[in-house]
């Protein structure tokens, strides 16, 4: 499992809406079951935080467990995209994928190392 995080550009303007994708890419030749609880992400960390942080990007959980593992053939791909608006300065975005749940997720990865399946490369985007 691969995962990838996007943005249409680098540097966005303040009050821009900035649009982040958080894309698991199926790199191998077999069906991969992906639970969609343990991708975390897109997660913005602005250099400069003002007010609370920004929430972890996770999705709720469906009542019945097959419908929370998405099967994903050789070389398909799940994801999301989330929308956020910053003023001026650096941002990092962060994504991972975990092994299992855990408590408490941080933006930029879980504190247990052993849960951690795979994580993207962060993503510094710019806004001026």
């Amino acid at each position: 499992m691969k995962l990838v995080l996007r943005a249409e550009k680098r540097t966005w303007s303040a009050g821009e809406e900035v649009a982040v994708q958080l894309i698991a890419i199926n790199d191998s030749y077999e069906v991969v079951a992906l639970d969609r609880r343990l991708l975390v992400g897109p997660n913005p960390v602005p250099a400069k935080l003002e007010g609370i942080p920004f929430p972890v990007s996770v999705e709720p959980a469906f009542s019945r467990e097959e419908q929370n593992v998405v099967m994903l053939n050789p070389w398909c791909f799940y994801g999301r995209e989330r929308f956020w608006k910053f003023p001026a300065g650096r941002v990092t975005f962060y994504g991972y994928l975990l092994r299992r749940p855990v408590e408490g997720v941080p933006p930029e990865g879980p504190k247990d190392y052993e849960a951690l399946a795979v994580a993207a490369e962060p993503l510094v985007l710019r806004v001026r």
